[in-house]
Protein backbone atom coordinates (compact mmCIF):
# COMPACT_ATOMS: atom_id res chain seq x y z
CA UNK A 1 0.00 0.00 0.00
CA UNK A 2 2.85 2.39 0.87
CA UNK A 3 4.49 1.58 -2.44
CA UNK A 4 1.31 2.36 -4.35
CA UNK A 5 0.97 5.68 -2.57
CA UNK A 6 4.59 6.59 -3.23
CA UNK A 7 4.31 5.69 -6.93
CA UNK A 8 1.12 7.74 -7.20
CA UNK A 9 2.87 10.67 -5.50
CA UNK A 10 5.84 10.46 -7.90
CA UNK A 11 3.56 10.35 -10.94
CA UNK A 12 1.57 13.35 -9.68
CA UNK A 13 4.80 15.29 -9.06
CA UNK A 14 6.01 14.53 -12.58
CA UNK A 15 2.70 15.66 -14.04
CA UNK A 16 2.76 18.88 -12.01
CA UNK A 17 6.32 19.58 -13.21
CA UNK A 18 5.21 19.10 -16.80
CA UNK A 19 2.24 21.41 -16.19
CA UNK A 20 4.52 23.94 -14.48
CA UNK A 21 6.88 24.09 -17.45
CA UNK A 22 3.87 24.72 -19.73
CA UNK A 23 2.61 27.47 -17.39
CA UNK A 24 6.04 29.12 -17.38
CA UNK A 25 6.12 29.14 -21.18
CA UNK A 26 2.55 30.44 -21.34
CA UNK A 27 3.24 33.28 -18.88
CA UNK A 28 6.34 34.45 -20.74
CA UNK A 29 4.51 34.78 -24.04
CA UNK A 30 4.29 38.30 -25.48
CA UNK A 31 0.68 39.35 -26.06
CA UNK A 32 -0.23 42.72 -27.60
CA UNK A 33 -1.94 45.03 -25.12
CA UNK A 34 -1.05 42.99 -22.03
CA UNK A 35 1.73 43.29 -19.52
CA UNK A 36 4.96 41.33 -19.76
CA UNK A 37 5.82 38.60 -17.26
CA UNK A 38 9.45 37.65 -16.78
CA UNK A 39 10.34 34.61 -14.73
CA UNK A 40 13.93 34.38 -13.59
CA UNK A 41 15.10 30.96 -12.46
CA UNK A 42 18.44 29.15 -12.46
CA UNK A 43 19.28 26.95 -15.46
CA UNK A 44 19.90 24.07 -13.06
CA UNK A 45 16.23 24.19 -11.98
CA UNK A 46 15.05 24.25 -15.60
CA UNK A 47 17.24 21.21 -16.36
CA UNK A 48 15.94 19.39 -13.29
CA UNK A 49 12.32 20.01 -14.26
CA UNK A 50 12.92 18.72 -17.77
CA UNK A 51 14.80 15.62 -16.63
CA UNK A 52 11.87 14.37 -14.56
CA UNK A 53 9.73 13.79 -17.64
CA UNK A 54 12.36 13.30 -20.32
CA UNK A 55 15.66 11.52 -20.72
CA UNK A 56 18.31 11.59 -18.03
CA UNK A 57 21.86 11.82 -19.39
CA UNK A 58 20.63 10.65 -22.80
CA UNK A 59 18.95 7.53 -21.36
CA UNK A 60 15.23 7.02 -20.73
CA UNK A 61 14.12 7.78 -17.18
CA UNK A 62 13.51 4.57 -15.18
CA UNK A 63 10.68 3.80 -12.78
CA UNK A 64 9.31 0.63 -11.24
CA UNK A 65 6.72 -1.07 -13.43
CA UNK A 66 5.92 -4.24 -15.36
CA UNK A 67 6.86 -6.02 -18.58
CA UNK A 68 5.37 -9.09 -20.24
CA UNK A 69 7.81 -12.02 -20.39
CA UNK A 70 7.22 -13.90 -23.65
CA UNK A 71 10.26 -16.20 -23.51
CA UNK A 72 12.68 -17.59 -20.93
CA UNK A 73 15.36 -20.21 -21.38
CA UNK A 74 18.44 -21.39 -19.52
CA UNK A 75 20.55 -23.17 -22.13
CA UNK A 76 22.99 -20.37 -22.90
CA UNK A 77 23.56 -20.62 -26.67
CA UNK A 78 20.16 -22.03 -27.58
CA UNK A 79 18.38 -19.63 -25.24
CA UNK A 80 20.14 -16.61 -26.74
CA UNK A 81 19.17 -17.64 -30.27
CA UNK A 82 15.57 -18.39 -29.24
CA UNK A 83 15.24 -15.12 -27.30
CA UNK A 84 16.50 -13.16 -30.32
CA UNK A 85 14.09 -15.03 -32.63
CA UNK A 86 11.22 -14.25 -30.25
CA UNK A 87 12.26 -10.58 -30.11
CA UNK A 88 12.22 -10.38 -33.92
CA UNK A 89 8.80 -12.09 -34.00
CA UNK A 90 7.43 -9.62 -31.45
CA UNK A 91 8.80 -6.58 -33.31
CA UNK A 92 7.38 -7.83 -36.61
CA UNK A 93 3.96 -8.96 -35.38
CA UNK A 94 3.26 -6.75 -32.36
CA UNK A 95 4.70 -3.27 -33.04
CA UNK A 96 3.98 -0.40 -30.73
CA UNK A 97 5.99 -1.49 -27.69
CA UNK A 98 9.67 -2.02 -27.02
CA UNK A 99 11.12 -5.53 -26.94
CA UNK A 100 14.03 -6.36 -24.62
CA UNK A 101 16.32 -9.39 -24.64
CA UNK A 102 18.06 -9.58 -21.27
CA UNK A 103 20.31 -12.00 -19.44
CA UNK A 104 19.52 -12.61 -15.77
CA UNK A 105 21.88 -15.36 -14.74
CA UNK A 106 21.27 -18.16 -15.64
CA UNK A 107 18.18 -17.21 -17.68
CA UNK A 108 17.86 -15.47 -21.05
CA UNK A 109 14.57 -13.52 -21.23
CA UNK A 110 12.56 -11.76 -23.90
CA UNK A 111 10.41 -9.01 -22.38
CA UNK A 112 7.73 -6.94 -24.11
CA UNK A 113 6.55 -3.41 -23.30
CA UNK A 114 6.83 -0.90 -20.47
CA UNK A 115 3.71 -0.75 -18.30
CA UNK A 116 3.25 1.27 -15.13
CA UNK A 117 0.53 -0.93 -13.63
CA UNK A 118 0.15 -4.66 -13.38
CA UNK A 119 -3.35 -4.38 -14.87
CA UNK A 120 -2.02 -2.82 -18.08
CA UNK A 121 0.61 -5.54 -18.41
CA UNK A 122 -1.92 -8.32 -17.72
CA UNK A 123 -4.31 -6.96 -20.36
CA UNK A 124 -1.51 -7.15 -22.95
CA UNK A 125 -0.49 -10.59 -21.67
CA UNK A 126 -4.03 -11.95 -22.13
CA UNK A 127 -4.21 -10.52 -25.67
CA UNK A 128 -0.89 -12.17 -26.53
CA UNK A 129 -1.94 -15.43 -24.85
CA UNK A 130 -5.09 -15.52 -26.99
CA UNK A 131 -2.92 -15.87 -30.13
CA UNK A 132 -1.68 -19.26 -28.81
CA UNK A 133 1.82 -18.55 -30.18
CA UNK A 134 3.57 -18.57 -26.79
CA UNK A 135 4.48 -21.56 -24.63
CA UNK A 136 5.06 -19.53 -21.50
CA UNK A 137 3.99 -15.98 -20.87
CA UNK A 138 3.79 -14.00 -17.65
CA UNK A 139 4.09 -10.54 -16.13
CA UNK A 140 7.38 -9.53 -14.47
CA UNK A 141 7.96 -6.65 -12.13
CA UNK A 142 11.05 -4.51 -12.59
CA UNK A 143 12.46 -1.21 -13.76
CA UNK A 144 10.89 0.15 -16.95
CA UNK A 145 11.68 3.04 -19.28
CA UNK A 146 9.37 6.02 -19.09
CA UNK A 147 7.99 7.09 -22.44
CA UNK A 148 9.26 10.46 -23.58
Amino acid sequence: MKRLLSITFIILCALSVRAQSNIVNELQRDVQGQGTVRIVQPQKLINLMGSMTQRVNGKPAKVEGYRVMVYSGNNSQTARDEANKMAKYMRDNFPGAEVYVVFESPMRLCLYGDYRTREEAEAVMYRLKATKKFREISVRKGMINLPY
